[in-house]
């Protein structure tokens, strides 16, 4: 059994149905046929399916899908710290930590010594 087909291979099929019918043209089209109706050869449908195929697998695509998806994953790390550190704020603010922090502060100091 083949492996199973990837959204894009899904979609890339239902255009090319939807394509041979607008253009009057039965789904088990072989080739050659295509190829004689839009008045090109066989060899240079070939090479212009080629040509489509390397623009489609170009690294600087797959680069840029791979930033992508590395940029989702900063971006909801980023939400995930955001909301962390709003939740400590809040926390902070109900439980008075920073007027806490400062009393402490001003105890803690050691008393200056007077010169003689």
């Amino acid at each position: 059994m083949s492996a199973p087909l990837t959204p894009e291979e899904v979609a890339i099929i239902i255009r090319a149905r939807r394509l041979l019918k607008e253009k009057g043209l039965s789904p088990d089209t072989d080739v050659k046929t295509l190829c004689s109706q839009v008045g090109i050869s066989r060899k240079t449908g070939y090479q212009w399916e080629k040509r489509l195929d390397q623009e489609t697998n170009d690294p600087a695509r797959e680069e840029f899908e791979r930033l992508k998806a590395e940029h989702e994953k900063l971006k909801k790390a980023y939400d995930d710290v955001s909301w962390e550190n709003e939740g400590r704020k809040i926390a902070w603010e109900i439980h008075e930590v920073d007027a806490m922090l400062a009393e402490k502060k001003s105890t803690m100091a050691k008393p200056k010594k007077e010169k003689r």
